[in-house]
């Protein structure tokens, strides 16, 4: 059964009320339920089984039912909920219980997760030229920004216009509620919707983009808001450009920085509300380009 998170006859109610409701802060706001529910699940089992208290038998033992019903990755989030949970509610710390790790990562081996599928830049480019806009304008917008700041789920739909500030060729935009609990900003530049974006549901575009590009481990951490290098550097691994370079590297074909060609844009139409002595010094808009592939010789 759950027991009190802190308990004495000596301890008066108000500090008793106040020294909970400090530790019931320390399970995620926004992942409470799941973390109250694992618990609930481990205390049914233990009545079930007929046992008290927390030792690393008891653990391994629910540990190892649960492994024959839930893939690995799943495991470990159960163990990691339980683990908080248990901290809280009965000053118990399973971390200790170092079998039950090496448990853990024997089912580990092996596994392979599933990766969500990460859409091309020439995917995301055939979206945002070909849907009509009067149906997909708005999303559109969401798209562009989510990519450029490689928004989650929740940090686009907690944004708000106030987080956005115009400074003409730039704006500039801060993520108010991150998955991590710090705030990030990101701009997009004038010109920025060349950076196509479908699949901002999921993070894995935007950070699989900017990997493609070339950016290095720090690049990525900041873009995506991780606190772990793991993360970053799994989005490096899975760079098909990356692994080219490596490729080209080995064989003894070059640098990297001179396998790739270059590309310039070319204007093929302007429009100017200015007189030809006046166009130098207004902004062109520009009605029709063409980008031109150079490949290095």
């Amino acid at each position: 059964m759950e027991q009190d998170s802190i308990t004495s006859d000596s301890v008066p109610d108000d500090v008793l009320l106040e020294a909970n409701s400090a530790l019931s802060k320390i399970i995620p706001e926004k992942s409470k339920l799941l973390y109250e529910k694992e618990y609930i699940n481990f205390c049914e089992w233990r009545n079930k089984k007929q046992v008290r208290g927390v030792n690393d038998k008891i653990i391994m033992a629910y540990i190892s039912e649960k492994s024959k019903r839930v893939k690995s990755s799943s495991l470990w989030s159960y163990y990691s909920q339980l683990k908080k949970m248990l901290s809280v509610k009965e000053n118990v710390d399973i971390s200790r219980f170092h079998q039950v790790t090496a448990f853990l990562k024997h089912k580990s081996t092996g596994y392979k997760p599933k990766k969500s599928r990460v859409f091309t830049r020439e995917d995301l480019e055939k979206f945002l030229d070909t849907a009509p806009d009067i149906n997909y304008l708005l999303l559109k917008i969401v798209l562009i920004m989510g990519v450029s700041g490689g928004c989650r789920i929740g940090e686009l739909v907690a944004m708000s216009v106030d987080n956005i500030e115009d400074r003409g060729n730039v704006l500039v935009i801060t993520i108010p509620d991150t998955k991590t609990y710090k705030e990030r900003i990101f701009t997009v530049v004038n010109g920025s919707n060349v950076i196509r974006a479908i699949d901002v549901f999921r993070k894995r575009s935007s950070a699989t983009l900017l990997a493609e590009a070339g950016a290095d481990l720090s690049v990525l951490k900041r873009h995506g808001g991780w606190r772990s290098d793991s993360v970053a550097e799994g989005y490096i691994k899975q760079s098909v450009k990356n692994k080219i370079q490596i490729s080209k590297k080995i064989l003894g074909e070059g640098t990297a920085s001179n396998t790739f060609g270059s590309s310039e844009v070319v204007i093929s139409s302007v429009t100017s509300n200015k007189t030809d002595d006046q166009i130098s010094d207004d902004k062109l808009q520009v009605s029709s380009a063409e980008i031109i592939w150079k490949p290095r010789i």
